[in-house]
């Protein structure tokens, strides 16, 4: 009787700990066509949908979602935007695939927050910023990220350079490979940072193209 309560408890054990998710997020705002794509299902997010690591969110042309993710902060995925839930835990990863994201972090005591493209990683313990993909001048898009509030650690994947982004500040990075130095660009103040609707619009109609006539002598080589 023993032998076999002990091999039950340790079922139960093993599927708490590997056969259920933890959920890592809830929609808490959304406007037109969002899908959410889980392990090989595919389905329209709806209010109150839950959200687990390993989500990939994919929002509509003219659509926007806002996430909550758990204590971490909030999200707000523009249209045309694919992310996924790489990692949210102690330690939280996002993927940014294409489009662009607001994030607004609580500050961290522990653990670590980073948004990755396929160029560069963000990372941050506790801040606002913005990061979308730009124009394709080669064979790798733009990525531009700016600053609301805090600061945030950018790394080049290929060569690990890196450069600290403040408040206030933007960059650009080139192609996937080179590092533009932070500086203030007129185009962020458009951006429209608010994730709750109960204050206001949430929508943001910032054109990235207009960011490219603030950045002047661009060095692609």
């Amino acid at each position: 009787m023993k032998v076999k309560l002990l091999i039950f408890l340790a079922y139960i054990f093993l599927i708490t700990a590997y056969g259920l998710s933890a959920q890592e997020g809830i929609v808490t705002y959304m406007e037109g066509d969002i899908q959410i794509q889980r392990d090989s299902d595919s389905f329209p997010a709806d209010f109150g949908s839950d959200l687990f690591q390993g989500d990939k969110i994919t929002t509509g042309t003219d659509s926007l979602v806002i996430i909550q993710l758990t204590s971490k902060g909030v999200l707000k995925l523009k249209e045309n935007t694919v992310l996924v839930l790489e990692k949210v835990s102690r330690d939280t990863s996002l993927i940014l695939d294409q489009g662009s994201v607001f994030s607004r972090v609580n500050k961290l005591v522990t653990g670590s927050f980073s948004v990755k493209t396929r160029s560069m990683v963000a990372g941050v313990r506790g801040t606002e910023f913005f990061i979308a993909f730009g124009k394709t001048i080669e064979t790798e898009p733009d990525v531009w990220l700016c600053v609301n509030e805090g600061l945030v650690q950018v790394a080049l994947v290929k060569t690990g350079e890196s450069v600290l982004v403040k408040e206030g500040e933007g960059i650009n990075i080139l192609s996937g490979k080179t590092l533009t130095n932070p500086e203030f660009y007129p185009w962020t103040k458009k951006l429209n940072w608010n994730t709750d609707p109960d204050k206001g619009t949430v929508e943001d109609t910032t054109d990235l193209n207009s960011a490219y006539t603030d950045l002047l002598d661009q060095d692609y080589e």
